[in-house]
């Protein structure tokens, strides 16, 4: 049986030759797997892969990872337990112009989300920004688990085999007041604590 290192490398060469949505292959200046510890205790996912990342052929996820850490370095200090990811692989674009990825662009990628979870086996999966949580909770529970207009943010939501912890996008966080961002900042301090980070 395939080690974890070499079942993830396998799916990087399969997100790299996809070709499930054509805009984005289009557009494209490569395509951006996921990468990181490879049986991590924290996976971080964003809700598509970023300009910077796919410029410089970093993994989905970095130039998130290096925001984040400035409101919970634990991330940082950790980087050896994290795997870090997107829901689309892809930068989106139309016209050379990014934009928001499209249901089924999500949909098209969520398969390979799917076997990252299950190579990677963490046991906490933080979703940033809202969009990324809301299109993940409805994949992973067969019942919305919670009601319309409900905040998500640093709520846990246990599925079977790991917790799911919504969190602010960097961009959210630094249009907040000194004071909301300190005290946000102080609860994802005790939020790595709890994840062993």
């Amino acid at each position: 049986m395939e080690d974890a290192v070499e079942q993830l490398d396998k799916l990087a060469r399969s997100v790299g030759e996809c070709i499930r949505c054509d805009e984005l292959v289009a557009n494209r200046l490569r395509a951006v797997p996921g990468g990181g510890h490879p049986h991590c205790a924290v996976m971080l996912v964003s809700l598509a892969s970023d300009p910077t990342d796919e410029e410089e052929g970093r993994v989905a996820g970095e130039a998130l990872l290096t925001e984040l850490a400035e409101f919970m370095p634990a991330l940082a200090e950790r980087r050896d337990q994290v795997y870090v990811t997107a829901l689309v692989k892809c930068v989106p674009r139309s016209d050379c112009a990014v934009r928001g990825p499209r249901a089924g662009e999500l949909d098209n990628c969520f398969p390979y989300l799917s076997k990252e979870l299950t190579i990677t086996t963490p046991h906490y999966v933080l979703t940033v920004g809202e969009e990324t949580t809301r299109y993940l909770l409805g994949k992973l529970f067969k019942g919305r688990p919670y009601e319309p207009g409900d905040s998500l943010e640093l709520r846990l939501f246990d599925n079977p085999a790991f917790k799911v912890v919504p969190v602010a996008t960097p961009a959210e966080l630094r249009e907040r007041d000194p004071k909301a961002r300190k005290e946000y900042a102080e609860r994802l301090r005790t939020l790595a604590q709890v994840m062993g980070l």
